[in-house]
Formats: structure tokens, C-alpha cells, sequence
């Protein structure tokens, strides 16, 4: 059994994916076994990576018959793995060479994490800017104080660094069965962990993720509908709330962390003031009502 996991659901990738296991193959932890889930991809890409597969016995090639959604394609990987450690890996993002190295060390040297994570090179397409994002988790301090830090800090990119095998696959499950978005579902999947503060932050290496439309994005000049936007605002909230009711904190700490929900949520789903705001401004569209009688 190999100590590491890395599952990299793919569909479509063969613009990518070879430079994606490249990278992988060539990580200085060699410990690693990949999971490549090929969710009936019609381009290149089973040839790829079935090349990959051949030169090297860590990677195991899932191809599916046909296509299973994005969501099961995603989540199978990590019901398969068998390996104390777990990572996902998109078919068009890249790392340090010694990313993973650097990630399993990480929560080795710190007692109780379940996460660890480093800088996120954040590269748009089309030109857009890079931003570098650098890990910064709060010094020890009054729980409530670090753990509020630790909300506004975290980013989305985490959720792709090197996790507890048993911890994620018990919040991925519980999160996707409450919440079935893949909009905020990775913050909502990271909200416990920051709870507990259980990650780990190792800077020194880089997870380099590339950015593109996702099947769930709104188009530009589209905008999804106030009743989905305020459904997803009001079970994410309740599903914090739910994962805070689960710890013991005292009484002044949970007053503030459940303060902190409400613009927790507007950051991670959608703003409460953009709904107003559009609930508003469709009020004042509204056609006037005709004569009576």
C-alpha cells in the first residue's frame, strides 16, 4: 500500500493531462500510487494516459464505459484509495516537484492536522493576471480570534493539498449529501477543519492551479437566479452551524463563530447585499398593474 493517493478525475484532458502526470511521476515522494478516473473522455486523452500507465505501475487507469458525472468521477477516487494520505490532483494543474514531499512532512511534524497546504500559484487564463498565494495561518491565540483568521484565509486552493484519508472521506460524503453543489463545496468541506485548526501550512512549496470555466459557472453576463443563490447561501449557513453545534466550545467562543457565519457565507457563496440588490432592482421592473374594472 502506498502512503499517498493522488486521484485525478479527468474528462477531455488530452490538451493537458500529459503534463499533469509528468509532474506527478516525477515528485522526489515516490511512495504514491495514481488514481486516474477517465470519465469517458472522446479526445485523446485514454491514449495518454494508458501510455503513462505502461511506464509506470503506479499509476492505475480507470476508463469508464461511459460518462458518470462529474461529481462520481471526482469522489470515486478517494473511495478507492487505501493509503493514509490523500490529494486530488485536476488533469490541467501542476506542482513543485517536491510538493508532495514537502506536504507529508508537514503533517507528520504537526500533531492533530488533517490538512497540510502550500502557496497557490493561481494562473487565469487568457492573460490574466497570476496571483501568488501564500499560506498565512494565524499565530496561537484565543481560539475565536484564530479561528475567524483562519476563515477569511483560507482559500479554495486548499482543498488541494494533502489530506487525512479517513477525515476527507467523511466530510466529503456528509458535505455532498447536505450540500449538492460543486459551487462553495469546497469551502464548506474545508469549514471544519478550520473549526479544529487542523491544517498545516508549508509555503515553501507550490501547488500551481490553473483556471478555467467550470460546467457550474455562470457565462459571462449571466447570473444565476436569486432563489439558487439564496438557497445556497441558506443551507451552506446551516451546515456551518451544524459542524460549530458539534464542538465544544464555550459560550463566547460560539457566540462569535456563529456570528462569523453570516459573512462567512456572503464571501464563500454570494453576498447577501448582491441579493438585495437584485431583488430590489426586479421589484422596480415589475410592469404596473393595469386599471380595475
Amino acid at each position: 500500500m502506498a502512503e499517498v493517493t493522488v486521484g485525478v478525475p479527468v474528462y477531455n484532458g488530452a490538451d493537458l493531462i500529459a503534463e499533469s502526470l509528468d509532474c506527478l511521476v516525477n515528485q522526489t515522494f515516490r511512495d504514491i500510487e495514481i488514481l486516474v478516473f477517465d470519465n469517458a473522455s472522446t479526445d485523446g486523452t485514454q491514449q495518454i494516459i494508458e501510455g503513462f500507465a505502461a511506464r509506470d505501475p503506479r499509476i492505475r487507469y480507470v476508463r469508464r464505459p461511459e460518462n458518470v458525472g462529474a461529481i462520481k468521477n471526482f469522489i470515486d477516487p478517494l473511495d478507492q484509495a487505501t493509503s493514509p494520505y490523500f490529494m486530488w490532483r485536476a488533469h490541467d494543474d501542476l506542482c513543485s516537484l517536491d510538493y508532495i514531499e514537502k506536504l507529508v512532512a508537514g503533517l507528520k511534524r504537526t500533531p492533530g492536522s488533517k490538512l497540510a497546504t502550500g502557496t497557490i500559484e493561481h494562473v487565469r487564463r487568457a492573460g490574466r493576471k497570476t496571483e501568488i498565494l501564500v499560506p498565512r495561518l494565524p499565530a496561537r491565540t484565543l481560539p475565536a480570534i484564530e479561528i475567524v483568521q483562519l476563515m477569511f484565509r483560507s482559500h479554495a486552493g486548499w482543498y488541494y493539498g494533502l489530506w487525512d484519508t479517513e477525515t476527507l472521506r467523511t466530510l466529503v460524503h456528509r458535505v455532498w449529501t447536505e450540500f449538492p453543489y460543486a459551487w462553495a463545496s469546497d469551502h464548506l468541506t474545508l469549514y471544519p477543519l478550520l473549526l479544529d485548526r487542523a491544517v498545516v501550512a508549508v509555503p515553501e512549496t507550490r501547488f500551481i492551479q490553473r483556471v478555467v470555466v467550470k460546467e457550474y459557472t455562470p457565462k459571462k453576463g449571466e447570473k444565476p437566479s436569486v432563489a439558487h443563490v439564496k438557497e445556497l447561501r441558506a443551507i451552506f449557513s446551516q451546515s456551518c452551524r451544524d459542524f460549530l453545534a458539534e464542538r465544544d466550545f464555550g459560550p463566547v467562543t460560539r457566540f462569535i463563530l456563529d456570528a462569523a457565519i453570516w459573512p462567512y457565507t456572503g464571501k464563500r457563496v454570494y453576498k447577501a447585499r448582491r441579493v438585495w440588490k437584485r431583488e430590489l432592482a426586479a421589484y422596480f421592473k415589475r410592469p404596473a398593474p393595469g386599471p380595475q374594472g
